[in-house]
């Protein structure tokens, strides 16, 4: 009897516990994402464009009957676009890195770490070992996370003292 209440007692923790774990965020690894990558590098954003947001305001209406916590819902979409790219500085792929960049930036609006690009501001993109993985229209990715990670955040710093 005790073991049962024990297991039910674990059960139901589960269950309200399982809709806040769906919703932490996905842990990166700087390093190894830029060992992986065909090319890194900082790159200033020379322009910013808004998408529809049609699709993504379609989801969130979607997961609203669900109640997730921490689900921003109508309100991740505000910030969802493509952005450029001109490379500064160039960490990895010297012989990779060419022209301008366009990168897909909080592409999924609920569950990630975003990061709004301004233009004038400094990134650190990666260019995949393998372009076919990118998606149409997009030559280069920007991880939101990436972008408070110590070490890029120590880089993005360098290249702004360098490249004001």
């Amino acid at each position: 009897m005790v073991k049962m209440r024990i297991l039910g007692l674990a059960a139901a923790g589960l269950a309200l516990a399982a809709p806040a774990m769906a919703c932490v965020s996905t842990t990166t690894n700087a390093s190894n994402d830029t060992e992986n990558a065909g090319a890194v590098f900082v790159g200033r954003v020379t322009a910013v464009e808004r998408t529809d947001p049609a699709e993504c305001i379609a989801a969130a209406r979607n997961r609203a009957s669900m109640n997730l916590p921490g689900d921003p819902g109508e309100r991740a979409c505000e910030a969802f676009g493509f952005a450029t790219l001109e490379p500064a500085w160039i960490i990895k792929g010297e012989e990779v890195v060419r022209g301008t960049y366009r990168f897909s930036w909080n592409q999924l609006g609920f569950c990630s770490v975003g990061w709004t690009p301004e233009v004038g501001a400094l990134a650190i993109a990666m260019i995949p070992q393998d372009a076919a993985t990118l998606r149409e229209g997009v030559s280069a990715t920007v991880e939101g996370a990436h972008q408070s990670d110590p070490l890029f955040r120590i880089i993005l710093e360098l290249v702004a003292e360098i490249q004001p």
